[in-house]
């Protein structure tokens, strides 16, 4: 039951997250922390990213825009040490007001349709935000999303380029939780059928962005999700 429970939940946000760039955290990783302690289920999510991104790196690799993943990359490196280090001394609880206050900022000025490409803080230091979150609430796609608007990125560029990044990050992330001993190596292979629903999840996610989804649409949708993510830090 347990497996099929994560298979469902791994389809879920492979979908949600091929659609909008982001937001698998927002399904899999609160579900899973019921069924288990929060440490398993930020591991054991890390391990169903990894295919979810990798598949959505294969569908979406014509949309990546190159020049600006690289960057954002080699500084979400960065982030991603800082949120290894300090996963086992803060209380995440702490950070979630905050954030959804953030949330809220970045969902209002998207619906109304404001200047994308203006930064409330320094541009360098989203990715650098997104690697910590990522490693802290699996939350940090927001920060990329962000990132990618400062250089106009169109939907499907959107999409493919964080697609991008945080493959090449779950690949560190995934080593981290199942070297520490966080996660049991057994977890490899027994989550073989929540890898397929992954894989399953952003090739459908990928045709209803691409044929049903304007780039107005996309933005309310993003919208919507960051108000989404709200209620889950703030309520």
């Amino acid at each position: 039951m347990e497996l099929l429970l994560i298979t469902i939940f791994s389809f879920v946000s492979a979908l949600v997250t091929s659609v909008f760039g982001f937001g698998a955290g927002l399904v899999l990783t609160p579900l899973l922390g019921i069924m288990m302690p929060l440490t398993d289920a930020l591991g054991i999510a890390s391990l169903v990213f990894l295919f979810t991104a990798g598949s959505k790196t294969l569908w979406y690799y014509r949309d990546i825009n190159w020049q600006v993943y690289r960057p954002a990359f080699t500084l979400s490196l960065v982030g991603l040490l800082l949120g290894f280090v300090i996963i086992s001394y803060i209380d995440v609880n702490l950070l979630e007001t905050g954030y959804g206050v953030l949330l809220i900022y970045f969902a209002v000025n998207m619906l109304r349709n404001t200047d994308q490409t203006k930064a409330l803080l320094p541009k360098s230091s989203y990715p650098v935000f997104g690697g910590v979150l990522s490693v802290l609430m699996h939350s940090g796609g927001v920060f990329f999303f962000r990132y990618g608007q400062f250089f106009g990125l169109d939907r499907l560029q959107m999409v493919g380029t964080i697609a991008a990044i945080h493959f090449s990050m779950n690949i560190f992330k995934a080593g981290f939780f199942t070297g520490s001993g966080i996660v049991d190596v057994h977890y490899l292979y027994t989550l073989t059928p929540a890898y397929l629903a992954a894989i399953i999840g952003t090739r459908i996610g990928r045709s209803v962005l691409k044929r049903y989804v304007n780039e107005r649409m996309f933005s309310i949708g993003v919208a919507s999700l960051l108000l989404v993510l709200t209620l889950k830090y703030l309520v």
